[in-house]
């Protein structure tokens, strides 16, 4: 028969058990392991003594020269200097500083290359679809001295017709 009480508690279940910081069942159970055990009894015993004593002991004195050296540790020690590119101000915030001599490593340089970049983009996919779009003439590239003219009273609508005049010069 497998005994139930084979293994034995550890440390931190006889500290819980002899503080009384077990939940109901886990110290029912490890009430009926220490009722079994010598060994775990005893051990609980050991915790039960110590806790006493501890508990019954009075509280050290502090030397009066301890608290002094204590009271001469400043509070808060001065911050160290920033790291190069990094400020702080009056009020202890910190912020990153522009390089001034190398204006082309700025944020706002960066910023503005990339909308510069972004723009042309567009444009150039404008360009392009405008083009697609757009029919080829049909009929013969108009020069400079000429104009275009159309009739809506034509019979066959949307006919233009080209003029086509030489200027004496």
């Amino acid at each position: 028969m497998t005994s139930f009480f084979e293994d034995h508690l550890s440390l931190d279940a006889v500290v819980a058990f002899a503080d009384g910081e077990m939940g109901l069942v886990a110290y029912q159970r490890a009430a009926a392991h220490v009722a079994h055990c010598e060994s775990c009894a005893m051990e609980v015993a050991e915790q039960t003594t110590a806790r006493q004593r501890l508990r019954a002991a009075a509280c050290p004195s502090i030397p009066t020269g301890l608290l002094d050296a204590l009271r001469s540790i400043p509070v808060a020690l001065p911050a160290p200097p920033p790291p190069a590119g990094i400020s702080r101000d009056q009020q202890g915030r910190v912020s990153r500083t522009a390089d001034r001599g190398h204006p082309l490593r700025g944020r706002g340089f960066r910023i503005g290359a990339g909308a510069i970049v972004a723009g042309l983009a567009v444009g150039a996919l404008a360009v392009a679809a405008v083009a697609e779009r757009a029919p080829a003439p049909a009929g013969p590239t108009p020069g400079p001295d000429s104009a275009q003219v159309s009739y809506p009273s034509a019979p066959s609508s949307g006919t233009v017709v080209v003029v086509a005049a030489r200027s004496a010069r």
